[in-house]
C-alpha cells in the first residue's frame, strides 16, 4: 500500500476518534452537571444531623453555604463536591493510590472551615473534634503508608566470561625482521 494512503488513514482514524472522545465529554459533562444540580438545597438553620456528626457537619454547611452565596455553583452542589471528595480520597487513599492519599490529607483542612465557623462558645471544642475524628478515619486512608524511605542494595553485575582456552603469540620467525627496527625509505 502506497504510503499517502496509510497516512490519510491514519489521519481519518485520528479524526474519528478525537470526534467520539468529543462526543464522550459532551455526555459525561451531562450527566455530571445532572448528577450536582439534583442534589438537595442545604440548610443551614435547621439541624439535620445530630451528635458527633453535626458538631463537624453544620459549620461547614454554614461556611459552603455563606461563601458560594456570589459563585454561579450553589452551596449544595459545593457540599455535595465536598463529600464526594472526602469518598474519593479514602476509598482511593485504602486502595493505596498516592494521588487520593494526599487529596485525603488536604482534605484534612475541614478544620479551618469548622474552626470559621463554630459558634464562639464551642469554637475549641468543635475544632478538637474534628481533629480527632480525621485522624482515625486515617488509619484507613492511610493503611499501609510508611515514611521510611526504599533502599535497594541489588546490584547486579555480570559474572566475568571464563575462557579456558591458551593463546601463544605468534613467534617471529628468522626471516622477520624485529618489530623496533623500521626500513628506510628513499
Amino acid at each position: 500500500m502506497a504510503h499517502w494512503i496509510k497516512a490519510a488513514l491514519a489521519l481519518a482514524g485520528i479524526a474519528a476518534l478525537l470526534v467520539l472522545l468529543n462526543a464522550a465529554a459532551g455526555i459525561l459533562t451531562t450527566a455530571v452537571n445532572q448528577l450536582f444540580t439534583a442534589v438537595p438545597g442545604v440548610q443551614i438553620g435547621t439541624e439535620t444531623t445530630t451528635g458527633l456528626w453535626a458538631v463537624i457537619d453544620q459549620p461547614i454547611r454554614t461556611y459552603l453555604a455563606a461563601r458560594t452565596q456570589h459563585l454561579a455553583v450553589s452551596a449544595s452542589t459545593a457540599y455535595t463536591l465536598w463529600q464526594i471528595t472526602g469518598l474519593a480520597g479514602l476509598i482511593g487513599g485504602f486502595a493505596g493510590s498516592t494521588g487520593a492519599r494526599i487529596t485525603w490529607t488536604a482534605w484534612g483542612a475541614t478544620t479551618a472551615m469548622v474552626w470559621t465557623t463554630a459558634p464562639a462558645d464551642g469554637r475549641i471544642v468543635a475544632t478538637g473534634i474534628t481533629t480527632l475524628t480525621w485522624p482515625l478515619a486515617s488509619v484507613l486512608a492511610l493503611r499501609g503508608l510508611s515514611l521510611r524511605p526504599l533502599v535497594h542494595n541489588h546490584i547486579h553485575n555480570a559474572a566475568p566470561q571464563i575462557r579456558p582456552e591458551i593463546h601463544i603469540p605468534a613467534q617471529p620467525g628468522p626471516d622477520t625482521p624485529p618489530k623496533n627496527i623500521r626500513p628506510l625509505r628513499h
